[in-house]
């Protein structure tokens, strides 16, 4: 069997391991020359970072010792994973695909294979190779295709408006930034600018909740209280009742008042509390978690000492120096950043896989329905996406070699969709169908119990509800039984 993977990123890589396990031949398209997805070809600026305490960056098969890690070695850690587990011979580096297309004949969408149209990135005038393959796996990325607004006056601005995926080393320096977004990557990037620019100001329409590096006055590590059973029964109960255990059914009144207490202990923890009102949030806990990323080290530090000035409200245009905002104030801009989102979306796919509103109908978040051979991984966002890519990737194997215990029809696929994505828009509103924000141990439970695998990892109830459970090195027994399932 033929599998084409499409993205050499974390998704990409995690993909093509398992289905190398399984026996497909893999063939890796991605535009850049080096595996992981950190890498631009432009460079990246050098503060980025990732947002994982230890051993949550990491897959089962290759633990590390990352610690809120710096992009050369999460790049490094990446590059190590593909090559231990024979990714990069199946590599091909440089390579844009252009169109995924099925393959005419009977039966559903994808039936019959799917022809895959690709071209050097830097030739042009190349031709255009196709090839065929068995199955498509889209791991191409959520954070790929920036979301920039379409404001009036852009073309009387004379200075520069970058998306935040386009910030490089030495943006910054010496010039007056202004960063529109309230989201982690808003707030990384002002902080940057605070000590770069000859000045930063922050523009956002709504105050976020960050959540901090450690809980309980600033001394329990952030895993310890989102990353385990306890944690997130919490929660408001999820969508999927096989998931659903006696400890998820605490009462909701003992539910407000702890997170009452947490709520306060966020304030604190963060360095919110030391900051005017105006720039805490305000959103109700836990249902702004979805969009909640760590707290950047030295925002709260840097809006006190005065290098970065906040401003709430919304952008309404720019101006021949800058932006103005909602009541008229105005500011002042050589740069002017947008940190406002992306449009998960696949110019090379010519199938529809939102729905009208733009949230991405994918059951599981993982496969179209109606569509055969097709699935994506990436793109069932928790908290701890290495673990939930992992996980992804093995559930699609299966299911690409029907050995799901759990495998509905399309129209079960589809009810199950509408069914999930009403509940989204109630408990994660504004997460665009494929964000399932905190709850990464039920989004992994889900995926264990439609393999037939047991979801309890380690036998011991105080380690299994009151430790970390959301990482990967519980997982990694995954590999073994599902080869046997399919010699079976």
């Amino acid at each position: 069997m033929r599998a084409c993977v499409v993205g050499a990123g974390p998704a990409g890589i995690v993909a093509a391991k398992v289905l190398r396990e399984h026996g497909f031949d893999v063939t890796v398209f991605d535009k850049y020359r080096r595996v992981g997805g950190i890498w631009s070809p432009g460079g990246c600026y050098d503060g980025l970072a990732n947002q994982a305490a230890r051993h949550l960056f990491e897959f089962a098969d290759l633990p590390n010792r990352l610690h809120f890690a710096g992009a050369v070695d999460t790049q490094r850690y990446l590059e190590r994973y593909a090559g231990t587990f024979g990714v990069l011979d199946d590599l091909r580096p440089g390579t844009e695909v252009v169109a995924v297309r099925p393959v005419a004949g009977p039966g559903p969408v994808g039936a019959n294979g799917w022809t895959v149209d690709s071209r050097p990135v830097d030739d042009a005038s190349a031709p255009v190779r196709r090839d065929t393959f068995d199955h498509v796996v889209v791991a191409s990325g959520a954070h790929h295709h920036g979301r920039v607004p379409d404001l009036p006056g852009r073309d009387s601005f004379a200075g520069t408006v970058l998306h935040s995926n386009e910030v490089r080393s030495g943006t910054f320096a010496g010039r007056r930034v202004v960063v529109v977004g309230g989201g982690k990557s808003a707030l990384d990037l002002a902080t940057r600018a605070a000590h770069e620019a000859a000045s930063a100001t922050l523009v956002q329409r709504k105050v976020n909740w960050m959540i901090p590096e450690r809980f309980v006055l600033g001394t329990v590590g952030y895993k310890w209280i989102l990353f385990t059973r306890f944690g997130e029964a919490l929660l408001p109960r999820y969508h999927d009742p096989a998931c659903v255990r006696p400890i998820d059914r605490i009462d909701d009144r003992v539910k407000r008042v702890l997170w009452w207490l947490i709520t306060r202990d966020m304030l604190f923890s963060t360095g919110f509390y030391r900051l005017p009102g105006r720039l805490r949030p305000s959103g109700p806990l836990p249902f702004h978690l979805a969009h909640a990323g760590v707290m950047p080290r030295g925002y709260v530090r840097a809006l006190r000492r005065g290098l970065l000035k906040a401003q709430v409200g919304a952008v309404e245009a720019f101006t021949e120096d800058g932006l103005r905002l909602a009541g008229g104030r105005r500011v002042a801009a050589d740069v002017v950043v947008f940190a406002t989102g992306h449009d998960r979306v696949f110019p090379f796919l010519g199938l529809p896989v939102h729905d009208e509103v733009g949230r991405l109908r994918l059951y599981r978040g993982i496969v179209p329905p109606g569509v055969d051979r097709l699935g994506f991984v990436g793109f069932r966002q928790v908290f701890n996406n290495p673990l939930s890519m992992e996980l992804t990737a093995h559930w699609l194997v299966r299911h690409f070699l029907g050995t799901l215990r759990v495998a509905p029809d399309e129209r079960e696929m589809r009810r199950a969709v509408d069914a999930r994505l009403d509940w989204q828009e109630r408990v994660l509103p504004g997460t665009g169908g494929y964000d399932f924000g905190p709850y990464d141990i039920h989004s992994a439970d889900e995926l264990m119990h439609d393999m037939g695998m047991p979801s309890l990892r380690t036998g011991n109830p105080f380690t299994e509800y009151l430790l970390p459970g959301g990482v990967n090195r519980r997982y990694r027994d995954l590999a073994a039984p599902a080869t046997r399932d399919h010699a079976g």
